[in-house]
C-alpha cells in the first residue's frame, strides 16, 4: 500500500456521519464551516479520499451533536442498547439507516468481534431522551 492509499475501513466512520448530516438535511459547508475545517477536507474524509486525523473526525461529531464514546468490543452491543433507551430508541447507526445491534442475551451470546458506532446523539440534537 503507498502512503496515499485510505486504509480499508477507514472512512467508515465518515459514510456514518455523511447518512446523518443527509438526514438532518445539512450540507458539507455547514458541517465543516461549525467543525472550523475547510469543505475540501470534509469532503474528502466524507468519500474516503482522505484518511482525516482525530480531530478532524473528533470536530465533525461535535459539530453534528455526536459524542465519540469508546467502549470494550465485549461491550458495545449494551453500550448502544443503553443509548437507544436513553434516546427513544434512536442511536447513531439507527439515525443513519443501519440496522440496530442486537442486545446480547443468555440464550445468544455476544458476536466476538460485535462492531460499534460509538457515537451518541447530544441532547437537543433532534431527539428527546426518554
Amino acid at each position: 500500500m503507498n502512503s496515499t492509499a485510505v486504509p480499508r475501513g477507514a472512512s467508515e466512520p465518515f459514510r456514518q456521519l455523511r447518512a446523518l448530516r443527509r438526514a438532518r438535511k445539512l450540507k458539507q459547508e455547514d458541517v465543516a464551516r461549525k467543525a472550523g475545517i475547510s469543505r475540501e477536507a470534509y469532503l474528502r474524509a466524507e468519500s474516503g479520499q482522505a484518511d482525516p486525523r482525530m480531530s478532524t473526525f473528533l470536530a465533525a461529531c461535535e459539530a453534528l451533536g455526536l459524542e465519540v464514546v469508546l467502549a470494550p468490543q465485549h461491550l458495545a452491543a449494551d453500550v448502544n442498547a443503553f443509548i437507544a433507551s436513553r434516546n427513544g430508541g434512536v442511536t447513531a447507526a439507527s439515525m443513519a439507516g443501519q440496522a440496530p445491534a442486537a442486545t446480547p442475551s443468555a440464550a445468544s451470546p455476544a458476536p466476538a468481534n460485535p462492531v460499534s458506532t460509538g457515537f451518541a446523539s447530544s441532547p437537543g440534537e433532534g431527539h428527546k431522551p426518554a
